[in-house]
């Protein structure tokens, strides 16, 4: 499932409705509209969920990569992005004191997550792109989920931002470039040969998106043979 999470930014949250629930809108700001400009976008990914409660639950019992808000709480809003539950496509759910309820939000007008452009690829999925703070260590760290690695193997400044130990700890294969396999999530970020890294081009986004379009099937089998060696299980 590929979703938006949008969350209130109290600095702009004149009405207090942060945390409110919907039954409780009417008397804090005199009506029952949900304001999507006082909203951020904390959130945009995949998440390994089949409904709400679910999404519910993923953003309440664990961490999930790339996320820059606080747990799922009353007041925020979901956006569902793609599912298998096509009657939840393209629609907005606010969260509820119980459950969600469906409701007009213009996305539009919620400013965007922070931080540099960059690409972020995640196996079995199409690329997305994303705003992520990618000089902060911990957000790398997050995004990777794991101690970084950094490579070149394109021909521009792009570098390749993945797990050092991914094939170590098992992740799955992601994309082949060049000769190499890259496992586990990774990130495509500009780097201009100083000390922090940059945002991409829009341009270069757009190529990236469209190179690693396709999600790939790679066994387990090729991620353990570009390593070297073959690990056995031992009963």
């Amino acid at each position: 499932m590929r979703i938006k999470v949008y969350q209130i930014d109290q600095d702009r949250d004149t009405n207090k409705v942060k945390f409110s629930d919907f039954g409780s809108l009417k008397k804090l700001q005199g009506n029952t509209d949900i304001d999507s400009s006082i909203y951020k976008n904390v959130f945009f990914g995949d998440v390994d969920c089949e409904d709400l409660d679910d999404v519910y639950t993923a953003f309440n019992t664990r961490r999930i990569p790339t996320h820059q808000g606080h747990s799922l709480s009353i007041s925020d809003v979901v956006e569902i992005i793609d599912s298998d539950n096509e009657r939840l496509n393209g629609k907005c759910f606010f969260c509820d004191s119980y459950g969600y309820r469906t409701v007009d939000f213009d996305t539009s007008k919620c400013e965007e997550m922070r931080g540099l452009k960059c690409v972020y690829i995640t196996p079995h999925h199409t690329p997305l792109e994303l705003n992520l703070k990618v000089n902060e260590y911990e957000v790398l760290k997050d995004a990777v989920q794991g101690t970084i690695e950094i490579t070149h193997p394109f021909s521009d400044n792009a570098a390749v931002i993945g797990n050092d130990e991914a094939k170590l700890i098992n992740m799955e294969g992601n994309r082949k470039i060049g000769s190499s396999i890259y496992a586990g999530p990774i990130l495509i970020v500009g780097d201009n040969g100083g000390e922090y890294f940059v945002a991409l081009t829009q341009d270069q986004a757009d190529a990236y998106k469209d190179i690693f379009a396709q999600p790939e099937e790679i066994s387990r089998e090729e991620v353990e043979s570009d390593i070297g060696f073959v690990f056995y299980g031992f009963n």
